[in-house]
């Protein structure tokens, strides 16, 4: 008892009836396997000595185990990999990678976390290159050199930008359409001819004018009033004449062999032979004037477009005779005038197209596809688009163009034949576009560099016979420009051997 007394134990504690003991219940099952553990309050709990002690305890020297080229995993990581639903967010926020070494620039300064990274990146900018330029690109060409290498003058160039006053013979002679007058001038030479003139009031004056693929010293050109000539370089003299079927202006112009095809004022394709003194065939697939007639490299296909905006392509195969019948893919519709056309030369199932006012867009139509009646891609410049030239040396596209507006308030553009709602020369915006030639890669279509080559809108180009320069004619400047835009595969030379050395006799 005296024990008990010096303890300070009172006789409440020691004469304390025991609680009774619970008993387990059919009621409280569902109480039996519960799986929340208790939760225990932060503030229940004393840390004052625990954080006095690791205050008094002085923090070791880490040194610091990242890699002056390899970004170091952190030291302490959160504990992320709880459950699955965590590891996705941690995913989603860049807060815990799979990788343990990771070979990636932060993305940010403020994230680098370790005075190293900054010379890690200073080293990654010494040791990078640049992507490889193609010595054929217009990049290696045009542009290091954003000048044109020649200029001439051109009085009376047709002021219509869907007019084609300018053609390039496989022999580097251009042929160019003044007024009534026509000129030759061989590039080589420089010597500058006058090939022949049109009469004055049956005529008309030239609009269009366009050089044979199998004989470069015959030019075929169409006037203001229908009237198709043939004219041969040699004689400086028209050889044949026909007129179409109607008094306006002749539109496209292209040759197949010896076949003439013509588009004129009432949606008619014309096909003149040059052999024969009347038209062969006539194809109405148009309403309204064709401007741009375009033949495949392979002579499979011919491509027409028209003033709304309509094309067609029709398959030369079913026959010798074009018609109806032989149409592939029907109608291809475009929200602007369409005079551009370009097949390419090394794929050929592909065809370019370019609209101008109120569209003003590349398209890019297949053959090939299973839908026809839709483009493979579409390129959205706002921007007039007169003429297309593919590279025969690498996968790239060139256009030009002329007027530029805002796609927003489209309807106050001023249209390529109407002067009256804004004068000339003032285009509603200016774009990197306006008044310019552009290249594209394929199939990417990326832009790659636009240099503005007149001061006024272009009307038309075209490429030389060995794929490297590049013809613009500007009518409002009166004025022609000539431009190194690619540059030409490198000759290939096979080593000498044994076997080419040595021949058998």
């Amino acid at each position: 008892m005296d024990g008990m007394e010096t303890s300070g134990a009172g006789p409440s504690q020691l004469c304390a009836t025991p609680r009774r003991k619970r008993t387990w219940m059919p009621g409280s099952i569902t109480n039996a396997y519960s799986a929340k553990r208790r939760r225990i309050s932060a503030a229940s709990i004393d840390w004052s000595g625990e954080s006095e002690s690791e205050v008094s305890v002085p923090r070791s020297n880490k040194t610091s185990t990242a890699d002056r080229f390899i970004t170091a995993p952190q030291e302490d990581p959160a504990p992320l990999n709880i459950t699955p639903r965590s590891k996705r967010i941690a995913r989603s926020f860049g807060l815990m990678e799979d990788r343990v070494l990771q070979y990636a620039a932060p993305k940010s300064r403020h994230s680098m976390g370790h005075e190293l990274n900054e010379h890690r990146l200073q080293v990654q900018g010494l040791f990078s290159t640049a992507p490889k330029v193609s010595p054929c690109s217009a990049l290696s060409h045009l542009g290091t050199r954003k000048q044109f290498i020649l200029a001439l003058d051109g009085p009376g160039i047709p002021s219509d930008p869907f007019a084609y006053p300018l053609s390039w013979s496989s022999r580097n002679a251009i042929a160019v359409a003044c007024g009534r007058q026509l000129y030759y001038q061989s590039l080589d030479s420089r010597i500058i001819m006058l090939l022949g003139a049109l009469n004055r009031g049956l005529d008309g004056r030239l609009y269009t004018v366009e050089w044979s693929k199998n004989d470069p010293t015959i030019l075929a050109s169409g006037s203001t009033t229908g009237a198709v000539h043939l004219w041969d370089s040699q004689r400086q003299e028209p050889a044949c004449r026909w007129k179409c079927r109607d008094l306006a202006s002749v539109g496209g112009m292209d040759w197949r062999g010896n076949l003439i095809t013509v588009g004129d004022a009432e949606g008619c394709v014309t096909l003149i032979d040059s052999r024969e003194s009347d038209s062969v065939g006539v194809l109405t697939g148009h309403k309204c004037k064709v401007f741009g007639v375009r033949w495949s490299p392979s002579g499979d296909y011919l491509a027409t477009s028209d003033e709304r905006g309509i094309m067609q392509i029709w398959d030369a195969r079913a026959g010798k005779t074009l018609s109806d019948s032989s149409k592939l893919g029907g109608k291809k519709r475009s929200g602007g005038p369409v005079k551009a056309l370009a097949w390419c030369p090394w794929k050929s199932d592909l065809l370019a197209s370019g609209s101008t006012y109120p569209e003003g867009a590349i398209r890019l139509w297949s053959v090939n596809a299973s839908d026809a009646m839709l483009p493979q891609s579409t390129i959205c410049m706002d921007t007039s688009v007169t003429s297309l030239v593919w590279s025969p040396h690498c996968k790239e596209l060139l256009s030009t163009h002329g007027s530029s507006w805002n796609p927003r308030s489209s309807h106050s553009t001023p249209n390529l034949h109407d002067d009256i709602i804004m004068p000339r020369g003032h285009p509603y915006t200016r774009t990197k576009y306006t008044d310019s030639i552009t290249i594209h890669s394929w199939p990417s279509l990326k832009h790659v560099l636009s240099v503005q080559a007149h001061a006024r809108p272009i009307g038309h180009g075209c490429i030389s016979p060995d794929g490297t320069k590049v013809f613009t004619v500007c009518p409002d400047e009166e004025a022609m420009k000539m431009w190194k835009v690619w540059g030409a595969p490198a000759k290939l030379e096979r080593p000498e051997s044994m076997f080419t050395k040595f021949r058998i006799r």
